[in-house]
């Protein structure tokens, strides 16, 4: 073990110190045959010891060192000093906090005081609202899909950040909405988005951790203004409404297609078994399971050869198997 280390010194700078003490008043060159090491490195070596001043070099150029007793306890004085004094400043810093909670309030309270209840925001700069909020929050986010504003992974970069960090989004989408636009619900799929379907959601709307809501001001409408609600009341009310629609609702696997047709659109979409399986709520193993039963049906050897039998079969777009009794 180097006992050195806690200065900064290496292995050789160690072994190096203990030959000196050995056998002192050497060339560079012995130390070097005994240690199995150049010339050059014992000379890094010796300069390490000597900036921490644990050998020194004498007038034949030859490396000498005075008893470890006085010049380690030396260094230790010196390094215990340094360690009292940093704790004298930890102390006082950790006095310190108080005073910086008491500021921390008084912002606060300025802040609740001063900032609006409610803040409107038009369609058109939603997006850059939504990033600005997915950065400035916590906690996990619920967010609503329907025909009223549609957005892709691709136009939030900061969300996708954030969840790929681990921050959680759980996203729910309409029927309709999800038929047809199955290949943005599978983008958020592969994002990581944790999603279930339901048959109404009631208004768009998103919750970001308890913090605040981003809704639309026309309840079930699509044309209205946009508005962040900052109130602790209104807030949980929109987090318990997500809640229970999320309850109440289906995994995209149950309200969504999965037969081969299904597989097939997902596949063209360029997405991976591992993406596929998030969107259809299956396991990978089951994805992988049925894409190798479709490829023996068609008897091909790859995806691509798949994909052509089947849309050759009329199976893709059609929303049935022809032949399969469906």
């Amino acid at each position: 073990m180097n006992r050195l280390a806690v200065l900064g010194l290496d292995d050789l700078a160690e072994q190096l110190y203990r030959q000196v003490l050995r056998d002192q008043a050497r060339p560079a060159s012995v130390y070097a045959a005994r240690l199995n090491r150049s010339t050059a490195e014992i000379d890094d070596a010796t300069e390490a010891l000597r900036a921490m001043r644990l050998v020194r070099i004498n007038e034949e150029g030859l490396v000498q060192a005075d008893h470890p007793r006085a010049g380690l306890e030396r260094i230790l004085s010196a390094e215990e000093a340094r360690l009292a004094e940093r704790r004298r400043d930890l102390a006082r810093l950790r006095d310190a906090i108080d005073g910086f909670a008491g500021d921390h309030r008084a912002g606060q309270e300025h802040s609740l005081s001063d900032e609006p209840a409610r803040e409107y925001i038009d369609a058109s700069g939603l997006a850059d609202v939504m990033e600005h909020l997915a950065a400035s929050t916590s906690g996990p986010i619920r967010m609503t899909h329907t025909d009223a504003v549609a957005f892709t992974p691709d136009e939030q970069p900061v969300l996708c950040r954030l969840v790929e960090e681990g921050r959680g989004l759980y996203g729910l989408h309409e029927f309709d909405a999800a038929s047809s636009r199955t290949l943005e619900v599978a983008q958020w799929a592969a994002m990581g988005e944790s999603q279930r379907l339901a048959n109404h959601i009631p208004n768009e709307f998103v919750c970001y951790g308890t913090d605040l809501v981003l809704a639309n001001t026309e309840w079930g409408g699509d044309e209205g203004r946009y508005a962040v609600l900052r109130d602790p009341v209104v807030v949980r009310a929109f987090v318990e409404l997500f809640d229970r629609l999320w309850a109440a609702s289906t995994t995209v696997d149950d309200g969504v297609d999965t037969t081969s047709e299904r597989l097939v659109e997902l596949m063209q979409a360029g997405l991976k078994d591992e993406a596929i399986a998030r969107v259809l709520g299956v396991s990978l193993r089951t994805v992988r399971r049925r894409i190798a039963a479709l490829m023996d049906e068609c008897d091909v050897e790859t995806r691509f050869q798949l994909a052509v039998e089947l849309t050759e079969r009329g199976i893709v777009g059609s929303g049935q198997r022809r032949g399969s009794g469906a």
